[in-house]
C-alpha cells in the first residue's frame, strides 16, 4: 500500500540529511548561526561533574530581551528522564525551553528564530 501523501524528491533529500546529522554537527551549525545573529551561547563542554539533564544550550539575546534553553537531539534521539525534568521545570517557572532537532534546522525554523528573535517569541 502506497502512502496517500508521498514525499517529493526534495522532501526526501531534506529528511535524509536531517537523519544523517549527528548531534555534534547539529550543535555546531546552531551555535555558529546563533553567534552570527548576536546571541550569546553557553554550552557545558564536559558535563560529567554537572547536574544530569541540563539543556545543551543556553542562548541569550540582549537586544531582544530573550533567554532560551534548548536541548539538541538527533532525529531519533530521546530525552532522558533528567532532561525531561529540567525542560519541564524551566517552562513551569516561565522559562523558554524546548527540544530542537535537525529537521527544525533544515526546514528553516531554527534559522528564522535566531535571525529574528523579536518576531519569533515562541517555542519550536
Amino acid at each position: 500500500m502506497r502512502p496517500s501523501n508521498p514525499l517529493t524528491p526534495e522532501q526526501r533529500f531534506v529528511r535524509d540529511k536531517a537523519r544523517a546529522m549527528s548531534e555534534k554537527q547539529f550543535q555546531a551549525v546552531v551555535v555558529a548561526s546563533a553567534g552570527r545573529h548576536g546571541w550569546l551561547v553557553y554550552h557545558t563542554y564536559d558535563s560529567r561533574r554537572s547536574a544530569p539533564g541540563y539543556p545543551d544550550l543556553h542562548l541569550v539575546h540582549v537586544n531582544a530581551g530573550l533567554s532560551v534553553f534548548r536541548e539538541l537531539k538527533t532525529e531519533t534521539g530521546r530525552l532522558s528522564p533528567d532532561q525531561r525534568t529540567w525542560l519541564e521545570a524551566i517552562t513551569a517557572t516561565g522559562g523558554d525551553a524546548a527540544v530542537w532537532r535537525p529537521m527544525d534546522w533544515f526546514t528553516g525554523h531554527i534559522g528564522d528564530f535566531l535571525a529574528a528573535p523579536n518576531r519569533e517569541r515562541h517555542h519550536l
